[in-house]
């Protein structure tokens, strides 16, 4: 694990802000482009870049979808996440560092296309100062979720959502919708689980993408950590501290503790307060990867920090303790 340290922001603002990338990921024939396409029909043409990857050699979805929008860069014959991640790269350094940028650049991948790569791509190579991501939407078909625990790259893409959206919600009666987000959980209790039917959220409140995204960061970490009932491997482990973390032990708990688990983390995520700073400190992790920026003031709102930490082989117990001890005694910004 890098070293994870606060020097060097002495301002926390970038003065060219990095332009957000939402990855919509989920297993073949779950919903995606019909979700995307509802999502692009409620902002103008030009705020919205996408970047459609399709396995095979003749892309579809991008048809779809480029009446919606501006920019569309369509990714074929071969899956991001490997054979043309580097494809993706340039794709998005391009659209990022145009001079007219978009407010947000979405990338949907293939139904067979690994989270990990896809992610690496976005935080860990070329010009990533110029994107930042944003959060990872797994689509899921609850008609179908019984057998995604016979697929490995399946429940990879669940553990790595920041939000899951059960797509045929109309479909189901409300046991079975009940029982597909309790497969959710067992797979990644973090994540905010949501319902769809044609593309429609079921909650009008989160009919945006915006929306759904504020909504999972304002309810960030707040799932109560549970022994995990998955015969997978893949767990997730919910970290919070009400008030302040010091930031020089935060910065060694990244580096020592997170450190044990090197080559076994799939994704960290973080909303922290910083002893003495007043913005939120934000963390994306991707494999033994950090990213630390500074988001929007704390304001008025109660300073709790808030970790996610999802790999294999963790220790729950070790990994809560050495959390609790970042604590600061009282904040110096309140």
């Amino acid at each position: 694990m890098g070293r994870t340290s606060l020097d060097g922001y002495a301002s926390p603002m970038r003065s060219v802000a990095p332009v957000p990338v939402t990855v919509v990921t989920g297993f073949l024939g779950a919903g995606k482009t019909t979700l995307v396409n509802r999502w692009l029909a409620d902002v103008p043409r030009g705020d919205v870049a996408v970047i459609v990857n399709e396995h095979g050699a003749i892309g579809i979805d991008g048809a779809l979808l480029a009446a919606r929008v501006r920019t569309l860069v369509e990714i074929s014959g071969g899956c991001v996440c490997c054979s043309t991640q580097a494809e993706l790269v340039r794709a998005l350094e391009e659209i990022a560092s145009a001079p007219s940028p978009p407010k947000r650049i979405l990338v949907e991948t293939s139904g067979a296309a690994s989270p990990a790569g896809v992610l690496h791509a976005v935080t860990g190579r070329g010009e990533a100062h110029l994107h930042l991501l944003d959060g990872v939407v797994t689509v899921v078909d609850a008609t179908r979720v019984d057998p995604l625990a016979e697929h490995d790259l399946a429940v990879e893409q669940v553990g790595y959502a920041d939000v899951v959206v059960l797509t045929r919600a109309d479909r189901c009666d409300p046991e079975r919708l009940a029982h597909a987000r309790d497969v959710v959980a067992t797979h990644n209790e973090a994540a905010l689980v949501v319902t769809a039917a044609s593309g429609e959220l079921d909650d009008p409140e989160l009919a945006t993408l915006e929306a759904l995204l504020a909504r999972r960061r304002a309810d960030f970490g707040a799932a109560t950590p549970v022994a995990s009932k998955s015969a997978h491997v893949y767990e997730s482990v919910s970290l919070v501290l009400d008030g302040d973390v010091d930031g020089e032990r935060f910065a060694d708990f990244m580096e020592s503790e997170l450190g044990r688990f090197a080559g076994r983390l799939f994704r960290t995520k973080g909303i922290l307060a910083v002893d003495g700073v007043a913005e939120r400190m934000v963390v994306q992790g991707v494999a033994d990867l950090v990213e630390v920026t500074f988001g929007e003031s704390w304001g008025e709102t109660t300073r709790t920090s808030r970790l996610v930490v999802i790999g294999f082989g963790l220790d729950r117990a070790a990994l809560a303790r050495a959390f609790a001890a970042c604590a600061v005694a009282s904040p110096t910004l309140g």
